[in-house]
C-alpha cells in the first residue's frame, strides 16, 4: 500500500499500497472488474460516479494499513538508520526509473528522455546499483513521468476515479500506468526465486509506506473526510502533472463539451440598426 504519492508515477494522500511486480495481471483485473460492477452504483458526480464503492475499497484499504503497514512502518523507521533508509529508497526509486525514461520518449521530451536515461546509467553503475544518487550531484535531477501521464498529454481523459483494493487511488486511465511500469522494470524479466522477490517486495512496501508518514497523517488530522480530501488531492495532482503545473482544468471524458469561443465585446445591436 502507498500513500497516495507514487514513486515516480502519481501523488495521492491514500495510505495504501501493495507491489505491482507480482500483481499487475490481478491489478488490471481489479480495476476492470470494479468498472463493470462500479457502473451498477454509479452516482451524481462525474469524477466519482462509483463513489460508493470506491468508500468501501478506501475503508478496507485504510484499515489493512492500520493493522498491518503503519505498525511495520514505525518498526522500521525506529530500527534501521536514516542513511541506510535513504539508501534502501533510493535503489528502489533507481529499479523502476527507467519507465521515466520511456515515458519521457514517449512524450517528445528527448533532452529529458537523454538526461534521465544518462541519470539512470550513471546511478546504476557508480551509484552501486542506484543505493548512492551520484547523478543529481552532477545536474541529472530525477523526474516523475509514467504512462498515465502520457496518456494524458495524447489528449486521453482521466476517466472515472477509482479505488482498487490493495493499491489505492487511480483513474481509469491512470490504471495503464502499473502495467508500462512492470514492463519496463528489469526484475520483472529475471524470474527470481520467491526467496529473494518476497523480501524484496515486503522491503519496498514498508519503505514506501514509511517515506510517507507525515502526509498520511496531516490528512487524517486536517481532512473533514479523508476520503474526499484523498479524491480531490489526487485527482488535482494528476491533471498537474498532465498540465506541467498550468493553471488548466482537464476535462474528463464524462463531462459535456465546453464553449471555448470568447464572448464578444461589441455590444449587442439594437433591433432596427
Amino acid at each position: 500500500m502507498k500513500s497516495d504519492i507514487h514513486r515516480g508515477n502519481q501523488a495521492t494522500l491514500d495510505s495504501n499500497f501493495i507491489p505491482s511486480r507480482w500483481g499487475t495481471a490481478a491489478f488490471v483485473f481489479v480495476a476492470v472488474a470494479m468498472s463493470l460492477c462500479g457502473g451498477c452504483a454509479a452516482g451524481p458526480d462525474k469524477a466519482d460516479p462509483w463513489e460508493k464503492t470506491n468508500r468501501f475499497f478506501y475503508n478496507f484499504n485504510e484499515q489493512l494499513d492500520r493493522v498491518a503497514l503503519k505498525p511495520a512502518a514505525d518498526v522500521y523507521v525506529k530500527v534501521v538508520p536514516t542513511p541506510i533508509r535513504n539508501a534502501i529508497g533510493n535503489g528502489f526509486d533507481n529499479l523502476v526509473y527507467f519507465n521515466v525514461v520511456f515515458n519521457d520518449f514517449l512524450q517528445g521530451k528527448c533532452r529529458q528522455g537523454f538526461g534521465d536515461f544518462g541519470r539512470f546509467a550513471i546511478n546504476s553503475t557508480i551509484g552501486l546499483g542506484g543505493i548512492l544518487d551520484v547523478a543529481t550531484p552532477w545536474k541529472l535531477p530525477a523526474h516523475e513521468n509514467d504512462f498515465g501521464i502520457t496518456l494524458g498529454k495524447w489528449g486521453v481523459g482521466p476517466g472515472p476515479y477509482l479505488v482498487v483494493p490493495f493499491y489505492g487511488p487511480y483513474s481509469l486511465r491512470d490504471v495503464t500506468g502499473p502495467v508500462v511500469k512492470d514492463l519496463a522494470d528489469p526484475t520483472t524479466w529475471l524470474y527470481l526465486p520467491w526467496q529473494i522477490s518476497l523480501p524484496l517486495e515486503a522491503t519496498d512496501v514498508v519503505d514506501d509506506r514509511s517515506r510517507y508518514d507525515t502526509i498520511v497523517k496531516f490528512r487524517n488530522e486536517a481532512a473533514i473526510d479523508p476520503y474526499v480530501f484523498t479524491r480531490e488531492a489526487y485527482l488535482q495532482y494528476r491533471a498537474s502533472r498532465v498540465n506541467e503545473g498550468k493553471a488548466t482544468v482537464e476535462q474528463n471524458f464524462y463531462d459535456e463539451d465546453v464553449d471555448t469561443t470568447p464572448p464578444t465585446t461589441q455590444p449587442a445591436s439594437r433591433r432596427g440598426e
